[in-house]
């Protein structure tokens, strides 16, 4: 602690800052990883990619705006794209409200869907052709009848029953051929970074996924329940990372059920109303391998379900986020970088002068509330970045 302090910077901020040479903070370099653009939190980003290595769970604990989200966002560089899967819904024959579950490499989920949707095609259009030939000939021997007796009724009976027929033999074959398609519940391409879904708020449908209601449950116009399932963020999470902020939030059956997803790498989707005919339909096992990344202030943490806590501390890492730094040269240097991310993310504000960072460098004295510190809550920070780029405009 004596050497931090040895190396706190007294000099003034303005002096210090026309010593810098640049002019903008367009001349500012910006690091192109996620997690090389953290400010103030090195022991944290240690931690993290140790723990993206390891697929290990995080709880970050600190206060709004000290970088948890983009801690938790920057795990997915780390994290090998080549393990990532399509998921996909199948009709069961033995028992419809059990959708079969299959997992397929990263890509091939399009494929096999397409395949199927082409192959139901072609059976349609061979069953319309045997349909339109077979209505043609009602037609014909309608109208043989009609010539024979020359009773116009007998060609008014055909030519209704032909089109009652052709009505009842299209709806039956399309509902048939589109039945049997699967549903593609998870898609990804090939090479493309491993999903980051943010869950915050998210209620138990979103979550843990459901099953859509079903208002026409018999004649023939019901959907089949595959067709009806929903994946939820754990699903869409698979093989990456599921990040909830204010984790507490969360209603304790849907913490309950987050439990049994982590131990068990996989959780089946059912319908969340009981009132919707999705209730009845409870799928196989989806695959949910996720990194679960849970964050919020320590009374948000305290708050948490005490067995999904006590999981992702027994199974990983509990990273107390800074609030403040030291008022260092480095960490100085470290903050004029920080405004030119905040322009480069913004995208329609001007890069800032010397003059410009030099008070937002003053502002972060001032806020961290303490004598040889800088504040480490960015994200107020940022927004007095935006607003004086606007005000800049």
């Amino acid at each position: 602690m004596a050497d931090q302090q040895d190396d706190i910077c007294t000099e003034d901020i303005y002096t210090w800052m026309d010593k810098q040479p640049f002019k903008t903070t367009a001349e500012i370099p910006v690091p192109e990883r996620l997690a090389d653009q953290v400010i103030g939190q090195e022991r944290a980003v240690k931690v993290i990619k140790k723990a993206a290595e390891q697929r290990r769970h995080v709880m970050l604990i600190g206060d709004p705006g000290t970088g948890k989200s983009m801690l938790a966002n920057s795990m997915v560089e780390f994290l090998p794209s080549d393990e990532l899967e399509d998921i996909l819904a199948y009709p069961n024959k033995d028992d419809p409200n059990e959708p079969h579950i299959r997992t397929v490499p990263a890509g091939k989920g399009k494929e096999i869907v397409n395949a199927h949707k082409a192959e139901a095609l072609q059976r349609k259009e061979q069953k319309s052709m045997l349909m339109s030939m077979f209505i043609f000939f009602i037609i014909i021997g309608a109208f043989f009848l009609y010539m024979t007796s020359k009773d116009p009724s007998i060609l008014l009976i055909g030519i209704i029953g032909a089109a009652f027929l052709f009505l009842i033999l299209r709806s039956s074959a399309q509902q048939s051929e589109t039945n049997n398609i699967p549903k593609l519940l998870v898609s990804h391409t090939r090479g493309e970074m491993p999903p980051f879904i943010d869950a915050t708020g998210a209620h138990a449908g979103a979550l843990l996924g459901d099953v859509r209601h079903d208002p026409f449950q018999s004649g023939g116009l019901e959907t089949p329940a595959h067709e009806r399932v929903e994946a939820g963020a754990i699903h869409k999470a698979h093989k990456g990372v599921l990040f909830i902020d204010e984790i507490n939030t969360l209603r304790m059956e849907s913490q309950q059920s987050l439990l049994t997803a982590l131990q068990e790498k996989k959780f089946s989707i059912v319908g969340q109303s009981e009132r919707s005919a999705g209730a009845m339909v409870k799928t196989e096992p989806v695959p949910a391998d996720f990194i679960l990344v849970a964050a919020g202030n320590l009374d948000a943490i305290n708050g948490m379900h005490p067995a999904l806590r006590s999981r992702i501390r027994g199974y990983g890492y509990e990273i107390y986020m800074n609030n403040t730094m030291p008022d260092t040269d480095e960490n100085r240097k470290k903050l004029i970088r920080f405004v030119a991310q905040e322009v480069l993310k913004d995208g329609k504000i001007p890069h800032f002068t010397k003059a410009a960072v030099a008070e937002i460098l003053h502002e972060a004295q001032r806020r961290s509330g303490r004598m040889g510190r800088l504040t480490l809550r960015l994200r107020e920070l940022g927004g007095l970045i935006r607003v004086a780029g606007d005000m800049a405009i």
